[in-house]
């Protein structure tokens, strides 16, 4: 008998423990040929599905992997001449009634090499694959390289001749080829396993909660305790879901025995003061809570199969949903938790029945080793443990780490190398990033970011930061904000607000410098350092850096978005890029407008904007002069200097670096760009471009009908008014049942990763719910919690119309 669990209670097919009546010997009455000849339309539904794993595109991989894993755990043979539990029979039997499941037993593929045998060795005689289709009550074993009845390895112990012990396809495995179909003609005739068949069938209804068991239809008692007992449940959960979606801890000190309703006095965790706060208003749940029943229902070992019943229900939904998309992409990151551990987040990014972009979190996955091969398989093996169809994988999502992004050994290669459609994109948000961190790397940008850093630092002090405020409440403005921001770590764009923020608080920050200048401490000599370090190098490239990262905050925003594309990404860093060129065109105009900002700021402190002392060769200070130009060093003009030596360099490698980051986002672009053109007619490069993306994307795209489409598709947006500028737009716009292939090929442009802010939210969340205090939290109760907490949108609705069905 095989133990129940909590999460029976989640779903109105509960499973109960219930052994199947079964006939010695069944004759062929109306009633028992109309159960046959239900077994038979239920079975049919096999032959399509095989057929059509058949012709999946990468099935051969998809065999390696899932082989693997689940060959050994659910072989046919290992079931034989055993003492099986419920879950085990219906394990091996259910296969019958529903699609291919990774959970039942093992199935081979339709290009599995079937092995050869000495008995056969001589007529190269083997297993036939079309049986499996032929007699859908089959099952091959790969240990034994033999074939057995499904339903009578279950419900067959003996039955032959006299009632003779059962051998062949029974209790041993059958391997005479020669003979195989009509071994198994006859084996389909056999009484015994007609009994089987049925014995079966009646197995699955009640076990799926079809029918009640003959216990539960003759005992009503048991019945009305059943339901008695699921009602306790009920506001046990609600509770446990208020604690997950909150990501509030559940345990406390004391976190064990009875609950007095009445009692406040005692800590023993937020679970539990939750339940004794509802138990107020709920005589029902008050009883169960202060009963000398030993069983509640909220021990620890509870909690746990309610929060994993909990993430399976979510996590299920989420795959249904992508698996319906038939079209995603997968983004992943790793970060060390607070017990040390390596998790890697797995996330989707998908289209939903409304052509809604969504990128959910699916799972965390502890990794030991951060090897390619290593993350590579936990991703695979983490999307086919929860169901999701890899065949329609067509992205990959990650950041530039040579582990992730290697062209060889890293995991996007080794991914693609079973899923050639899966292209890898570069995080766009950290693509923007690097381009803003390596041209910040020129000398008195670098400095001036350390200075901005150094009086943050300096200013976090209760003491310091006192100070600041008294010079801000005794100053001649009101400024918005009263406090310095911390230089963001990660994203260099976002640093724009710390700079914006001390560029307003600059007169207070000034005077509180001076204030604790006069201090007798260490901070005097600290705030006179800091005051001494701006001049005017610092001031103007306080402002160029302003000036510059304000262009690239709204494409840094943009790219946290889920609902952002790879077009309108694209589309929006070439803006900027050409923003900034015609900066570089008007530099003279533009830098002038920074200068006079400058000089704003050096008055406060009645500084004049200077150049400082140049040499002929200069090595450690920026001189725009060559020797030729001596008599030009004393006569130097310090809106050019600054202009020549900081504004310009600045400016040129920050498009440089964009040009370059931004060059493969638009080489992945290739292709769709046909989609949006407004020329009613296809040049030859168009052509090529096109049928070359079609034929990337075969079979899920047709080449020859994909051209005809296109042509159709131009004729189309020239006549609508409309303007297309994102893949989203255009695929409201393409009708699947006109435009098949450009409708499929829209939709993977939709689903390509654009950047990885929604794995990094993750860990966000990873923080707040696996805490210090809660650092031995296992992997299951954490995703449990996490799905929880980040799906709040998904509900959860507890089945109360399940007792009907008792």
């Amino acid at each position: 008998m095989s133990k129940r669990k909590i999460s029976d209670y989640f779903s109105k097919n509960t499973n109960h423990d219930c052994e199947p009546t079964s006939s010695k010997n069944s004759t062929k009455t109306p009633s028992t040929l109309n159960k046959m000849s239900n077994i038979s339309e239920k079975t049919s539904v096999l032959v399509p599905v095989l057929n059509s794993i058949s012709q999946s595109p990468s099935v051969s991989v998809f065999q390696d992997q899932t082989e693997s894993m689940h060959a050994n755990e659910n072989e046919i043979s290992l079931f034989v001449n055993c003492r099986l539990s419920d879950a085990d029979k219906f394990t091996v039997i259910y296969i019958i009634f529903t699609v291919w499941a990774l959970k039942n037993v093992w199935l081979p593929f339709p290009t599995f090499e079937f092995p050869l045998n000495q008995k056969n060795k001589k007529r190269g005689l083997k297993f036939q694959y079309k049986w499996l289709l032929q007699f859908n009550w089959l099952a091959y074993s790969k240990i034994k390289n033999g074939a057995y009845c499904k339903f009578c390895v279950v419900f067959s112990k003996c039955g032959g001749i006299g009632n003779q012990p059962l051998n062949k396809l029974v209790l041993e495995a059958f391997d005479a080829w020669k003979k195989a179909l009509e071994t198994f003609r006859k084996h389909s005739e056999c009484s015994y396993h007609k009994s089987a068949v049925l014995n079966a069938d009646h197995f699955v209804s009640i076990y799926t909660k079809q029918q009640l068991s003959i216990i539960e239809a003759v005992d009503t008692d048991r019945l009305a305790k059943i339901k008695e007992n699921r009602a306790k449940l009920i506001p046990i959960i609600e509770c446990l879901i208020l604690c997950g979606r909150q990501e509030i801890a559940l345990r406390g000190h004391r976190d064990s025995g009875k609950i007095n309703v009445n009692d406040d006095s005692i800590n023993d965790g937020n679970f539990r003061a939750i339940l004794r706060y509802r138990g107020k208003g709920d005589e029902f749940l008050k009883q169960n809570l202060e009963n000398d029943y030993r069983y509640k229902y909220i021990g620890s070992k509870i909690q746990n199969e309610m929060i994993i019943a909990c993430g399976d229900i979510i996590q299920k939904k989420i795959v249904k949903k992508i698996n319906d998309s038939q079209c995603f992409s997968i983004l992943a990151d790793e970060t060390t938790d607070i017990s040390t551990n390596e998790q890697l987040t797995l996330c989707v990014r998908y289209l939903d029945t409304q052509n809604n972009i969504c990128e959910d979190f699916l799972q965390y996955i502890k990794v030991d080793s951060l090897t390619g091969i290593s993350l590579s398989s936990a991703i695979i093996n983490g999307l086919i443990s929860c169901g999701v169809q890899c065949d329609f994988l067509f992205g990959q999502g990650f950041d530039g780490a040579s582990n992730m992004s290697g062209k060889f050994n890293g995991v996007q290669a080794i991914i693609r190398e079973q899923y050639p459609q899966a292209i890898y994109v570069h995080c766009a948000a950290h693509s923007l990033n690097l381009a803003v961190s390596t041209a910040s790397n020129i000398k008195p940008i670098r400095n001036c970011l350390g200075i901005l850093e150094k009086m943050y630092v300096f200013f976090k002090t209760p003491k310091r930061n006192n100070a600041l405020l008294i010079a801000i409440d005794e100053g001649d403005f009101e400024p918005k904000i009263r406090t310095l921001k911390r230089l963001c770590a990660t994203r260099w764009v976002q640093r724009y607000d710390a700079v914006n923020d001390f560029v307003e608080l600059f007169p207070c920050v000034v005077a509180a410098l001076e204030i604790i200048t006069e201090w007798n401490d260490s901070s005097a000599t600290d705030a006179a350092i800091l005051l001494k370090a701006i001049d005017s190098k610092f001031l103007i490239s306080l402002q160029i850096t302003k000036f510059l990262f304000s262009y690239g905050l709204p494409l840094c925003k943009q790219l946290q978005s889920k609902k952002i594309d790879l077009v309108e990404a694209v589309c929006l860093a070439e803006d900027i890029i050409s923003a900034l060129k015609n900066i570089r065109i008007n530099i003279e105009q533009e830098f002038n407008n920074i200068f006079l900002m400058a000089e704003e700021m050096a008055n406060v402190i009645s500084l004049n904007l200077s150049v400082k002392r140049i040499t002929k060769r200069q090595t450690n200070r920026a001189n725009p002069f060559t020797d030729s130009d001596n008599n030009k060093i004393s006569d130097i003009n310090v809106e050019h200097y600054y202009r020549t030596t900081i504004f310009i360099p600045y400016l040129d490698f920050f498009i440089a670096q964009l040009e370059e980051r931004f060059t493969a986002h638009k080489t992945i672009f290739k292709g769709f760009e046909t989609i949006f053109s407004k020329n009613q007619f296809l040049n030859a490069s168009e052509i090529e471009s096109f049928k070359n993306l079609a034929e990337f994307y075969s079979p899920h795209a047709n080449k020859d009908n994909s051209l005809a489409e296109l042509k159709i598709w131009r004729i189309k947006i020239l006549d609508n008014s409309e303007v297309i500028k994102t893949g989203l737009d255009a695929l409201q716009l393409c009708s699947s049942s006109i435009y098949t292939n450009l409708n499929k090929l829209l939709k993977i442009l939709c689903v390509l990763p654009v950047s990885t802010s929604t794995p990094e939210r993750t860990f966000s969340t990873l923080k707040r719910v696996k805490t210090y205090t809660r650092n031995s939290m296992l992997e299951d109760r954490l995703n449990g919690l996490t799905l929880l907490a980040v799906h709040k949108d998904i509900s959860i609705t507890l089945e109360k119309s399940w007792m009907k069905c008792l």
